[in-house]
């Protein structure tokens, strides 16, 4: 159980510090590690007791990791997310459209994006025909 815990919030710490660098490469790991989660439960479930002399190792482990590598990083944490917040008050504002002009809603700026690629693409078929 405390192994478990120890992944999940291992888990969450990492989406934490990747969660702007990474975010396509998170959504790959955690739809990859849901089947491997269900079919390692079910096989935990089926061993458990041929390895129940295993849980005592595992709960070592699980603490020896908590105490060598969360709790020296927990000071670290607390200051990314204060400097994180910190300076998100000196990043620049994106300008505003100028005066009597409307900014296109969502899904204008979706189409407009999505003509701009038919556009692209419709002219690298028509420059390779060539």
């Amino acid at each position: 159980m405390a192994g478990i815990i120890a992944a999940v919030l291992g888990v969450i710490a990492l989406a934490w510090f990747l969660r702007r660098l990474f975010p396509a490469l998170f959504a790959a790991v955690f739809v990859l590690a849901a089947p491997v989660w269900l079919v390692g439960g079910l096989l935990l479930d089926l061993l458990r007791r041929p390895l129940a002399f295993l849980r005592p190792v595992g709960l070592g482990l699980a603490r020896l990791v908590g105490f060598v590598l969360v709790l020296p990083l927990l000071p670290f944490i607390f200051a990314w997310s204060f400097f994180a917040e910190l300076w998100r008050q000196f990043r620049p504002k994106a300008s505003p459209a100028p005066a009597g002009v409307k900014p296109p809603t969502p899904m204008q700026a979706a189409a407009r994006r999505t003509a701009d690629v038919i556009d692209l693409a419709a002219f690298r078929q028509q420059r390779g025909k060539e």
